[in-house]
């Protein structure tokens, strides 16, 4: 019988890689990225660290409509409700985003690299997965 090669061995993180930039307890992490809209939130807060409010339902709202058509007014305000009652708040309190609603922006949390790494694939798997295509690579 030959030895498996068991693919948790590529997967490996220092306890060192999160000290001082102590993440959110994994069950509250996974939560956070439990909803399509909020990892696509952190994806582009992932791009771009600072959004303005009313950017970030735009470019929501047009991810939304490029997936089920058009949207109207009503569609922007109801996304803009959900952002600021329910996936702000909860992304808040995970401490993955802060949300300053004086000056109508929300920027990434300074977050550890294993966790901007985990944003990153959670993006990245999602659209494989839709797309059934890999990310292009540079020869």
């Amino acid at each position: 019988m030959t030895p498996v090669e068991d693919p948790r061995t590529d997967l490996s993180l220092d306890a060192g890689e999160l000290e001082g930039a102590a993440g959110p307890p994994p069950d509250d992490l996974f939560k956070a990225l439990a909803s399509e809209k909020r990892r696509r939130l952190l994806a582009i807060l992932t791009e771009q660290a600072t959004i303005s409010l009313d950017d970030l339902t735009d470019v929501l709202v047009g991810w939304e409509a490029t997936d089920s058509g058009p949207a109207g007014p009503d569609e922007w305000a109801r996304m803009k409700i959900e952002l600021v009652h329910a996936h702000l708040p909860l992304l808040a309190d995970t401490g993955l985003v802060v949300h300053d609603e004086a000056a109508g922006e929300v920027r990434l949390e300074s977050v550890s690299d294993p966790i901007r790494d985990l944003l990153r694939f959670a993006t990245e798997y999602e659209r494989v997965v839709e797309t059934g295509r890999s990310q292009p690579t540079d020869s």
